[in-house]
């Protein structure tokens, strides 16, 4: 303590600039994040806390949550996985071309998964019922795991991307020339090697399934899960309290997978280190033959069914009334020209969310890593800390921070730029601290022996430098929150409408066509921002920042 008021002490002497710095973002992540954790926490009885834990309905949920979350973690770890180890040591062909197809995922709402496997493969999908006269359901849990299985792989896949190209082949030559066969150098080295992408891909998909709202609205019918189970409490019941409580269950296997990863990075830093030694030349370990058609066709498949799913959203935009008359009409696209304003508020939104984001980010990575300021330690938790908080029950602890006077913004637009900022605000830091890690901190001392302020060695030297890293947090938060569902359902408001919460409404009433226009809009416009982004920034803007947040 004495010595966090010594530096508190040196600050407000030497660099005052700094010191505010420090306190806007202290403040920030006090209001925003630590503030409605704590809030949330604090609302459910003894009560709430035995009607959740003692009502069949809502164990029901709880078992269904943690089946949802193992299995759909599971399978999307290892499709990313395979799918990964196929572009770039495999180097299956048409590698570049199903590069491209985890990343258009990842611009696509993780909703539309299901808005598409509804039109393809539903009781009435094209597929299923108009191609093979089948009448199945894709409704519950075999419906749910595959569309969360297509939405989160794309994580799993950029994390281990960069992990497996960073994998120093001269290691597999080595077990190579000790006799060890492909499969044996792929078990005993290759994969060994990148378990601390392997576990961060875990986490990132695990907050992901817990968090994922759209999903299970849309395909898991009767198979209710906590995500759901949170929302229809607090809006049709006004339930705080169980709502609440339902909420806080999801945040238990989200700080032991965040915890047990946390853990197992800090031990295992330098023992899977690969990348900081001398450079080799030498080629990768060739994949067996069977191995290599055998990930060409897995990408094969994955492509296509891709492409389906896509295909059947622009085509159920234009389609009359889908499963009964296909019949081609414009009356869709009319609908969405004349309810452009959740399409406008989606992208001016989500590029106010990417700029604060951005900004608390590359902020706080500083603070952390290299200003030596005070309570780091606490800056750094805090920072990181949305990582392991579903976004459902973040949604939850806004509504009841920011609901009573005098700190009333539930339903304007400030509390849903928040929300989205926050969400995403532990990848940011993860890029932007990878990125001033690999400056060398001679850099800084230079700046002050010249008589630079840290502030000003920040804005003039550090920022300038790490403008890839910055770009990569704004791109990343941008696509995100454009089609984020699950914190802002429960703040938007009907002066604040979102694109991605009129799908959901519309796909609730039936309204696929309506819905698939929107979807296909929401799409459209996402990618020709990012067209325009890429345009200006040109090849500064690199996937690879992404993998190393994953690192």
């Amino acid at each position: 303590m004495t010595a966090g008021l010594r530096s508190f002490g040196r600050l407000w002497r030497y660099d005052r600039g700094l010191l505010l710095a420090y306190g806007l973002a202290s403040l920030f992540l006090l209001a925003f994040v630590v503030a409605p954790l704590v809030r949330v926490a604090l609302e459910p009885t003894l009560a709430d806390w035995r009607q959740v834990l003692t009502t069949p309905r809502w164990q029901r949920a709880a078992l269904n949550t943690l089946i949802t979350l193992v299995l759909s973690t599971a399978s999307s770890l290892a499709l990313g996985t395979a799918y990964a180890y196929a572009v770039t040591r495999a180097r299956v062909p048409g590698a570049r071309l199903f590069a491209l197809v985890p990343l258009f995922l990842l611009i696509t709402p993780p909703f539309v998964a299901g808005l598409s496997f509804i039109l393809l493969l539903g009781r009435r999908g094209l597929l299923t019922y108009q191609l093979l006269g089948l009448e199945t359901s894709i409704y519950g849990l075999h419906g749910l795991w595959l569309a969360q299985t297509l939405s989160f792989f794309p994580v799993a896949y950029l994390v281990l991307r960069g992990a497996f190209t960073a994998v120093d082949p001269t290691l597999e030559q080595a077990a190579r020339g000790l006799g060890a066969g492909r499969r044996a150098v792929l078990r005993t080295v290759t994969l060994p090697l990148v378990t601390p992408a392997l576990l961060a891909a875990a986490l990132f998909i695990s907050i992901g399934v817990l968090g994922d709202f759209g999903n299970p609205m849309l395909v898991g019918g009767r198979f209710q899960v906590l995500a759901t189970a949170v929302y229809t409490q607090l809006t049709g019941w006004a339930s705080f309290g169980t709502s609440a409580a339902l909420g806080l269950l999801l945040l238990v296997p989200a700080v032991v997978l965040f915890g047990a990863q946390q853990w197992v990075q800090a031990r295992t830093r330098q023992r899977y280190a690969t990348v900081g030694g001398r450079s080799s030349s030498l080629p990768p370990v060739a994949v067996a033959p069977a191995l290599r058609w055998a990930l060409f066709a897995l990408c094969l498949a994955v492509t296509l069914f891709v492409g389906a799913s896509q295909a059947v959203v622009l085509l159920g935009a234009l389609t009359n009334l889908w499963g009964v008359d296909f019949g081609l009409t414009l009356e869709h696209v009319r609908y969405v020209l004349g309810h452009a304003a959740g399409l406008g508020n989606s992208l001016a939104f989500a590029a106010t969310a990417a700029v604060v984001c951005t900004a608390v980010s590359m902020l706080a990575a500083y603070l952390v890593q290299r200003a030596g300021v005070p309570f780091r330690r606490g800056l750094d938790l805090a920072t990181l800390l949305p990582a392991a908080v579903p976004g459902t029950l973040m949604g939850v602890a806004f509504v009841l921070a920011f609901n009573q006077p005098p700190v009333k913004l539930t339903g304007t637009a400030v509390i849903i730029v928040i929300g989205m900022a926050v969400s995403y605000l532990p990848v940011g830091y993860r890029i932007c601290a990878a990125a001033i890690d690999q400056l060398r901190p001679s850099l800084d001392e230079s700046a002050a022996n010249l008589g630079a302020s840290k502030l000003r060695t920040l804005l003039t030297i550090v920022a300038p430098l790490s403008r890839q890293a910055l770009l990569a947090t704004f791109v990343f938060c941008f696509v995100q929150s454009v089609g984020t569902l699950s914190t802002v359902i429960f703040l938007v408001s009907f002066d604040t409408p979102l694109a991605s919460v009129s799908i959901l409404n519309l796909a609730d009433q039936g309204r696929w066509g309506r819905a698939a226009a929107l979807a296909a809009a929401l799409i459209l416009v996402t990618m020709a921002s990012l067209a325009l982004l890429w345009s200006l920034a040109g090849r500064s803007l690199r996937a690879q920042e992404f993998s190393r947040a994953g690192g």
